[in-house]
Formats: structure tokens, C-alpha cells, sequence
């Protein structure tokens, strides 16, 4: 069978293309240390390399919903701390103020403090993150949770949670409101202080009443405070658990992920030999070929 100029020329630039093509991916591969580089490459390990990525993908997604969660509940708990003191005090303010033998003094510095106490306690449930959302407003977090109308504090914003996506199918409620911690029956906390202050100020036939009203209203809220304190406490808990889990499973992602994706060295190394060796044979093919004529058999 005899073989044309051309059709030689065609075989010989096919081999170069074919063994060019391989020495190309071959380098690519020892320069990145990964055996697929394209999907074609192996296109089924390409397919669980890429579920391996999404699930990775959604493991971070995960530990940096639960990073942001726990942020949020850990500042709220500390502010509640603070809303507990100022509770305890305001407590203590109350029954010494009802006290019939204390002078006028001694009134006028319980009002003192006890104003302090509630502009403080306003000013833990506005408390703002550094994004300036309102931690205690539910989910209209740009508003308030408390406002001034008139003569008296209504709660602001609403009672609904924020809830985030932790796990696959969990989801964590990130915040307690000021609602479900103020209110009491139709009032608030800080309405309930306000009265009695005005009996310190200037009694009336009300006094007691005033005053048994505001002990009851700050146990009340006391309780509030501690059993929200108490749930954050429990969701950190599970937060951790949770973060720990996905910390582990994305380790064995990337670990699965890295064996199914790296490189043979010693594997690529032998290729890499022989494109090299196949490039050199087919070139010195070509050239020494190409020398022959029929000129020069004569």
C-alpha cells in the first residue's frame, strides 16, 4: 500500500497534535497537583468531585450562619445580663422606698437612681449591633424596640424570630424580643416604674398599691429575663454541637475530596516520559523521512 506525500504529512502532524495535546495536560497537572483538570479528564470522579464541592460549599454556608447566630444571641445575653442587674437594683430601690420613715433625702436619691435605672434599661432593649439593627425588635430590626409616647414607653418593632438555616433541615431561632420580655398584661416594665416613681415623688392614697405593683411587675420580668437567658444559653449549646459536626465532616470532605482529585506524581511522571519520548521519535521520524527522495537513490 503506498502513502502519499499528504497523507503521511496528515499522520505525522496528527501524532505531534495527539502527543503534544497529552504532554500539555500532563503539565498542567504536575503544576497544579490535580489529576482533573476538566470534567472530560475522568468525567465520573469529575461528577462526585463537584457534589464534594456544593456539600463543602454548604458546610461553610452552615458554620458561618451558626458564627453569626451565636454572635447575636451572645450579645443579647449580654445585654440581658445587664437588664438583670438593673432589674435586681430597681427591686431593691422599690422596697426601700417604701419605707414611711425615710427622709426626704433619702426619697429623692431613690428617684435619682431609680431613673437612672430605667433610662438604662430603655437603652439596653434599643441596644443596636454594629450594623445598627435593633437586637430586641424582632424581625424590624430598623426600628426601635422601645419609644416614647407621650408620657409613657410603648414596645416597638414586633415578637417574630429570626430564624437562620444551621443544618440541612435545622433551623435556629437568633434573637428574643423586648416584647416577650416587657410586656405584662397590656403594659411594660418600664411604664410600671414610672408610676412608682411618682408615688416617691409625691405619695398618694396609691402608694402601696404602686409600689406592691412595681415589685410584682419586675419579679415578673425578672423571670422573663432569666428564662430567655436560660434559652439562649441552650441554643449556644446546640450551636456548638452543630459547628462541631459540620467542622468534622468538612475536614472528611476535603480529605475525600483531595484523594479523588490529586495528582500521581510517579504516574505523571512516567506520561510525561513517554509524550516526551513519542514527540522526539515522531519528529526524527518526520525529519528523516522527509530527507529521503528518489533524487537521492539514483
Amino acid at each position: 500500500m503506498r502513502i502519499s506525500d499528504t497523507q503521511f504529512s496528515q499522520m505525522m502532524l496528527q501524532s505531534l497534535q495527539s502527543n503534544n495535546a497529552g504532554l500539555g495536560e500532563v503539565l498542567q497537572q504536575m503544576s497544579t497537583g490535580k489529576r482533573l483538570t476538566k470534567l472530560s479528564d475522568a468525567p465520573i470522579d469529575s461528577i462526585k468531585l463537584l457534589n464534594l464541592e456544593r456539600e463543602g460549599q454548604a458546610l461553610d454556608q452552615y458554620r458561618n450562619n451558626i458564627s453569626n447566630v451565636k454572635t447575636t444571641l451572645s450579645s443579647q445575653e449580654t445585654y440581658l445580663d445587664a437588664a438583670n442587674e438593673s432589674l435586681k437594683s430597681m427591686r431593691d430601690l422599690v422596697l426601700w422606698g417604701a419605707n414611711e420613715s425615710l427622709s426626704e433625702d433619702d426619697r429623692i436619691g431613690i428617684v435619682t437612681e431609680l431613673e437612672s435605672l430605667r433610662d438604662s434599661l430603655v437603652s439596653t432593649f434599643n441596644a443596636q449591633d454594629e450594623e445598627g439593627n435593633y437586637l430586641f425588635s424582632g424581625t424590624q430590626t430598623d426600628q426601635p424596640s422601645l419609644v416614647a409616647a407621650g408620657s409613657e414607653y410603648v414596645i416597638n418593632g414586633n415578637n417574630d424570630k429570626r430564624v437562620v438555616t444551621v443544618a440541612k433541615g435545622v433551623t435556629m431561632e437568633s434573637n428574643v424580643t423586648a416584647g416577650e420580655i416587657l410586656e405584662l398584661g397590656g403594659d411594660n416594665i418600664i411604664n410600671r416604674i414610672d408610676k412608682v416613681i411618682a408615688e416617691f415623688k409625691q405619695p398618694t392614697a396609691a402608694f402601696h398599691d404602686e409600689v406592691n405593683s412595681a415589685l410584682n411587675a419586675v419579679d415578673a420580668t425578672l423571670s422573663n429575663v432569666l428564662e430567655a437567658m436560660t434559652t439562649i444559653g441552650g441554643r449556644q449549646n446546640n450551636l456548638d454541637l452543630l459547628e462541631n459536626s459540620h467542622s468534622e465532616n468538612k475536614l472528611f470532605v476535603d480529605k475525600v475530596s483531595g484523594d479523588l482529585e490529586a495528582l500521581d506524581y510517579g504516574e505523571a511522571s512516567v506520561r510525561l516520559n513517554n509524550y516526551i519520548s513519542a514527540l522526539q521519535a515522531t519528529q526524527a521520524s518526520y525529519m528523516k523521512i522527509n530527507e529521503l527522495s528518489l533524487f537521492g537513490q539514483l
